[in-house]
């Protein structure tokens, strides 16, 4: 199936306190280049429009090539984060991925933008051996009414969310599964830089 680079948003997910790393995420470094640029590299020849959503847009004002949205909800987590993408995106659907993923495959994120389109579904979630990876997924604003519903209780589960909206769940390629390293401590940044991929 051919799609439209203008018929989903990207969206990077860059809210977050980063008190494992010491820092902000968005200023993350692999291998000298910012992971955010990393991702927008990735993202452009994808997507019409790219959001950036974070606790503090003053922070991420050097990102040229994408609208920073500041969350309409604070505190919440990255349910909150695709709660504020959603609400900001022109789009009806929008792949989330998480700030500091630097391997991203271009096939999977395709796959799932692809399956979007075949049934009555409103997320494509991947999952691997490992479980679920609803940081790396496709949302449609179809879960807009239940994403609100779960935060107006003060919950801040995505797990919850999913449990409660039609979700397709897409099995990644096991060469794929660099696409779900995440940099969460100065410990993880140098055992990948070591390693080049995990």
């Amino acid at each position: 199936m051919i799609r439209d680079r203008n018929d989903f948003a990207g969206v990077i997910l860059a809210g977050g306190q980063s008190s494992r790393m010491g820092f902000p995420k968005e200023a993350l470094k692999f291998k000298g280049k910012k992971v955010m640029d990393i991702i927008l590299d990735i993202f452009r020849p994808l997507f019409g429009e790219i959001l950036i959503i974070t606790d503090d847009k003053n922070r991420l004002t050097e990102f040229k090539h994408a609208r920073v949205i500041e969350d309409l909800v604070k505190g919440c987590g990255p349910l909150g984060g695709i709660y504020t993408g959603l609400k900001a995106a022109s789009k009806d659907w929008a792949f989330f991925v998480a700030c500091d993923m630097p391997f991203l495959h271009t096939a999977l994120i395709n796959r799932l933008l692809n399956n979007s389109k075949k049934g009555e579904y409103s997320c494509i979630i991947p999952y691997t051996e490992k479980g679920i990876e609803p940081l790396h997924a496709v949302y449609s604003k179809a879960v807009l009414p239940e994403l609100e519903n779960i935060l107006d209780k003060g919950e801040f589960s995505i797990r919850q969310l999913l449990r409660n909206c039609n979700c397709k769940y897409i099995k990644s390629n096991k060469n794929e599964s660099s696409s779900f390293c995440n940099i969460n401590t100065p410990e993880d940044l140098k055992k990948m830089e070591a390693k080049g991929v995990i």
